[in-house]
């Protein structure tokens, strides 16, 4: 009896089950169909504009009218969002520069709206700005204001999407503010996000960079990173500022890395003699900073380049060994050259180097071992 009473129990739950998965299906087709609904509906309007602008007219009071309305609430906005998706793929840029124009003091009057909302709508509208509303050819001092206020808010999807507006506004200061204020420690924001967010700004890079070396030592070591990474995907015109810091050895270690890193990309004949420093210490908890040191040599000319790199090759450190087999080989050292290596005694550097070199020929072959 009492198996019959489980059976008849599970049996309910079951049926309970199928019968809450019908009903929230249904749900959803519903609601996917009033979104639908909503977003054709903006796209008629949307479209009925860009036509108006098209033909030397202005957008309807109405529409800003039913977008101040409508916008208000999150899923109107998303609808929109997925309108203006589908409208813009094949308008001109003029027109759609000239219709957010038109549409400033709806933007503006949902930025203030959406800054009082909790944190991941006031995310979607900031990321809302950051992708379509914003004017680039003009700042919106009220605008730039109120953004800010998103990027204050403790909620990392805010904080990012409120600094992206602001890198495609293209203002410095404001952007420089900013900085400052995500760099208060409440909500962590990946330096490699901050580095690629400041290289989409639309402004004048280098005066963004100007601004943010004359703050550079405000900033925590974190964001300061982030700013030098920045720095050497932009310009080489710091190198005297950089050799400071990888110099510095009370520096944090990141940054020092960063620096050599920099010296890179941009031969700095000052560099070299610390390159070749790093590259020689032995201290097997300094060998981070033999591998990046080694991969920077591969700019740098020289004999005791060379010389530094054959015996980087030999280290018992397999990061080591492949960086400095890819510095011997952008030197175009022809065999002959390297003979010391592919027939000396040390296996592992003779396969490191074998290996590099015959990668190199099936690069260069297409892989065709015919």
């Amino acid at each position: 009896m009492k198996v019959e009473i489980i059976i008849y129990i599970y049996g309910a739950i079951c049926i309970s089950m199928i019968g809450f998965n019908i009903v929230y299906n249904l749900m959803l087709r519903r609601r996917d169909a009033l979104f639908d609904k909503r977003t054709e509906k903006m796209r008629q309007g949307i479209r009925r504009q860009f036509q108006l602008i098209q033909k030397g007219e202005k957008t309807e009071k109405n529409h800003k009218k039913f977008l101040m309305k409508k916008l208000k609430r999150i899923n109107y906005l998303i609808a929109y969002d997925n309108a203006l998706q589908m409208e813009m793929k094949d308008q001109k840029a003029e027109v759609l520069e000239k219709y957010f124009s038109q549409i400033e003091s709806v933007i503006l009057f949902l930025a203030v709206r959406y800054s009082k909302k909790d944190k991941m709508e006031a995310g979607y509208f900031a990321f809302f700005l950051s992708e379509y509303a914003v004017n680039r050819k003009r700042e919106m001092d009220s605008l730039l204001g109120l953004l800010l206020i998103y990027v204050k808010k403790d909620n990392l999807y805010c904080r990012v999407n409120g600094l992206k507006a602001l890198y495609h506004l293209g203002d410095v200061e404001n952007v420089i503010t900013a900085l400052k204020m995500q760099d208060d420690d409440r909500i962590y924001i990946n330096q490699k996000i901050l580095t690629e967010g400041l290289l989409t700004f639309q402004g004048n890079h280098d005066d963004l960079i100007h601004g943010l070396w004359k703050e550079f030592n405000r900033f925590t070591d974190h964001t300061k990173l982030a700013i030098l990474n920045y720095i050497r995907f932009k310009t080489g015109d710091y190198k005297e500022e950089i050799y400071g810091i990888m110099t510095d050895e009370k520096a944090d270690k990141e940054l020092r890395l960063s620096a050599i890193r920099y010296f890179g990309k941009y031969v700095y004949p000052p560099a070299l003699k610390w390159l070749l420093d790093f590259v020689n210490d032995h201290e097997p908890s300094h060998w981070e900073y033999v591998n990046v040191a080694v991969s920077s040599l591969s700019r740098y000319e020289g004999e005791e380049v060379i010389r530094a790199l054959k015996g980087a090759i030999k280290s018992p450190n397999w990061y080591i060994r492949y960086s400095a087999a890819q510095g011997l080989e952008a030197h175009r050292l022809n065999y002959s050259e390297l003979f010391d290596i592919i027939n000396g005694e040390d296996r592992y550097a003779r396969e490191m180097m074998t290996y590099r070199l015959e990668a190199k020929m099936l690069q260069e072959t297409g892989g065709d071992n015919s």
